[in-house]
């Protein structure tokens, strides 16, 4: 066998072969190359890939904040402009005690319940823009559960406070006449006692609380959602406020399951709704 394969060696003419063995090493060599250009180019595709991906997700984002920073702005105004009214109204009712009390002739407090309504209403119509926005938005982050029980509870608040201050303001405001000869002049007006003054700043005083307390809710959304949204774009994450009073609630979405269980547990607004649980499941057991 070795001399046959030493015979068939020596048979062989290699020096003709030489132009055969390159086109092969030749088409070895390309096909090589095709495969890692192939190689290459499917990495890049796949890299390309997940950039469009990654700016259509920033793009998305970007609405996203876009919205919020919307909804946001008019809910400031809106608290802004209520708590405003409030404050205003009562230290409006001091100075003309204290100015005619010093013998000046002082014009009359300007606000009015129709103008009280509208800010009560518009700040209503915010605060459920923004519950409905987190309902809407909820799949960015499971968090925004808690965001939308800490609206509910400051739009609880806000109701509960509301009530008592308007059964007292909306005796204590000039009124207008709405028709006739007389329209736009005022109804006769006197100054209330010191009494019920006092009492209109304490109802004020527990009113700019609750509103206060959904500004702060406002502020640890915007901040959140900007760390959530946008922070990737700048490198950079905002640190949540620290009030004071530590009695004050943060809202945070690093904190987000225990606040969620606060609200739902330990607010006047998460009792309300478990009694309200409670009673149409009772409800519906008896129709059972």
């Amino acid at each position: 066998m070795s001399n046959y394969l030493f015979q068939l060696y020596h048979a062989v003419p290699w020096a003709s072969l030489g132009p055969f063995i390159g086109a092969i090493a030749t088409i070895i060599a390309a096909t090589l190359g095709a495969l890692v250009v192939i190689w290459q180019n499917a990495k890049q595709a796949k890299r390309a890939t997940a950039q469009v991906r990654h700016t259509e997700a920033l793009k998305l984002k970007m609405q996203v904040y876009e919205e919020i920073v919307g909804l946001c702005r008019d809910a400031v105004d809106a608290e802004v402009s209520y708590s405003s009214y409030a404050r205003v109204f009562v230290a409006d009712l001091k100075l003309y005690r204290e100015m005619t009390q010093a013998g000046l002739n002082w014009g009359v407090p300007k606000a009015r319940a129709p103008d009280l309504f509208e800010k009560q209403a518009r700040f209503s119509e915010a605060v459920i823009a923004l519950i409905f926005l987190t309902e809407r938005w909820g799949v960015i982050h499971p968090g925004l559960e808690m965001y939308r029980l800490a609206f509910n509870v400051a739009l609880h608040d806000e109701g509960a406070a509301y009530n008592p201050y308007r059964n007292i303001a909306i005796r204590l405001m000039p009124t207008e006449s709405p028709n006739g000869p007389q329209q736009g002049s005022l109804f006769p007006w006197a100054l209330p006692d010191d009494a019920i003054i006092q009492a209109l700043e304490v109802a004020t005083d527990a009113l700019i609380q609750a509103i206060d307390s959904f500004g702060g809710f406002i502020y640890d959304f915007q901040i959140d959602m900007q760390n959530l949204l946008v922070g990737e774009l700048f490198q950079h994450r905002i640190t949540p406020r620290e009030p004071l009073d530590p009695k004050i609630v943060v809202a945070r979405l690093d904190d987000w399951k225990k606040l969620k269980g606060y609200f739902e547990n330990s607010t006047a607004w998460g009792k309300m709704k478990d009694d309200i649980d409670a009673q149409v499941r009772k409800a519906n057991e008896v129709r059972g």
